[in-house]
């Protein structure tokens, strides 16, 4: 029997899928992990799971959370006021879509979808609030959808500045990171304390240096760290307490370090484009088995879209200077560097021999940017394949064909 049709501001009736994942609410499964093997099952298992089972975890200790949508939200100021900031990137490929289709149109991109169908299903429960940072159009009406569907939950739409070269900018996007302050200390039950900030700063700064130490070990050894246990162990940063994904990417990365795998022929690839919504673990190693070495990647970039924030002087003030300031170049966000040198320098950096654009179906802010990026490319006469993937995709064959052919291409002929 099909779905019923649901007008904004309508929940459905019937009841949430049963979770199929329960965590101790002091999360020691991930602390008792005897290695990196266990970490990255454990990791599989709660991030496929759209019920969200660390936070429903954190709820059940007593703890408070907040959800945002990906990718541009700092995450620091939930942190300050004593709440687990948690990364929404849709439901996957084990979420079956029945009611966000009545509230989106059919061109949109399946993370909107699944992300609304997570919401209406009661799956997104655990949340006091939900965060939308302005970029996209479709990431705009989801806060307002939010909005009227949870009337019970803190909704915030977080503008962000395009314009980096006036002298307005700064101003207006402290001015943002406090009105979003004051309804996260309503959810929070205190106020904000800039010293609490600066511990958060730090304790993100330790993060971010982790994952980036993981990256370069990617890169540098592609073969002793696979693509799979990379990203997953990149994204759960996204969902545990950052304290505790700290302790576990230092002894991840011990384990690694010390890890020698036999190398195998390869083509170094930069991949562009999954900024926001996400590959499938399939399709990720589909690109291995087809004979791609990712050695730079845009799949989990809110653990990266910045270095260091300092500590001295006024943290806010910190916070969005690191944003203004930050290089990276992904299609969301303007930067004083151009896509096409942006591009030509991730290329170098990496030593890639060539570029795979892997973009979501229907996302506008990536799309548009593989025009500037393919003439740079072009210009220097770099390789790429441009594809395209939705969260649901279940059959690879046309990929594996296009991923294998473009491999053979550049390493045999």
């Amino acid at each position: 029997m099909a779905a019923p049709l649901l007008t904004i501001g309508e929940r459905t009736e019937e009841e949430p899928a049963a979770p199929s994942l329960e965590l101790s609410n002091d999360l020691a499964e991930f602390r008792s992990a005897a290695g990196v093997a266990e970490m990255v099952r454990l990791a599989g298992e709660v991030l496929g799971d759209p019920t969200f089972p660390v936070a429903r975890a954190w709820k059940r200790a007593g703890g408070r959370s907040v959800a945002t949508f990906p990718v541009y939200t700092p995450q620091e100021l939930i942190h300050a006021l004593g709440m687990l900031p948690v990364t929404v990137q849709g439901g996957g490929e084990n979420l079956e879509i029945t009611h966000a289709d009545a509230l989106l149109g059919s061109f949109l991109c399946s993370i909107s979808k699944s992300t609304l169908e997570m919401a209406l299903t009661g799956r997104l429960d655990a949340f006091e609030g939900f965060v939308f940072p302005y970029i996209c159009d479709v990431s705009r009406n989801l806060e307002g959808i939010f909005a009227r569907s949870l009337p019970g939950k803190m909704t915030h739409m977080l503008h962000l500045p395009q314009n980096f070269g006036s002298a307005a900018t700064l101003p207006f996007l402290i001015a943002e990171y406090r009105r979003l302050l004051a309804k996260l200390e309503r959810v929070a039950g205190r106020a904000y304390d800039p010293e609490h900030l600066r511990a958060s700063l730090a304790t993100f700064n330790r993060q971010r240096r982790l994952v980036g130490e993981l990256a370069d070990l990617r890169r540098e050894r592609p073969a002793d760290l696979s693509l799979v246990e990379m990203y997953l162990l990149t994204r759960l940063g996204s969902t545990l307490p950052r304290e505790l994904h700290i302790e576990l990417l230092e002894r991840a990365l011990a384990e690694l370090t010390a890890r020698h795998r036999k190398p195998r022929d390869a083509l170094r690839v930069v991949v562009v484009g999954p900024f926001c919504e996400q590959p499938t673990l399939d399709l990720l190693s589909l690109l291995e088995e087809s004979g791609c070495a990712v050695v730079g990647e845009e799949f989990q970039m809110l653990s990266r879209w910045y270095g260091d924030v300092p500590s001295e002087g006024d943290p806010l003030e910190n916070l969005a200077r690191a944003y203004l300031e930050a290089p990276v170049d992904i299609g969301v966000r303007a930067t004083p560097t151009t896509k096409e040198a942006g591009i030509l320098a991730r290329v170098e950096r990496t030593g890639a021999q060539g570029v795979l654009f892997l973009t979501a179906k229907f996302c506008e802010p990536a799309l548009e940017d593989v025009v500037l990026y393919r003439r740079a490319l072009e210009k220097r006469n770099i390789p790429y394949l441009q594809m395209e993937f939705e969260e649901r995709s279940t059959t690879y064959e046309q990929a594996r064909l296009q991923l294998e052919t473009f491999v053979e291409s550049q390493l045999f002929d």
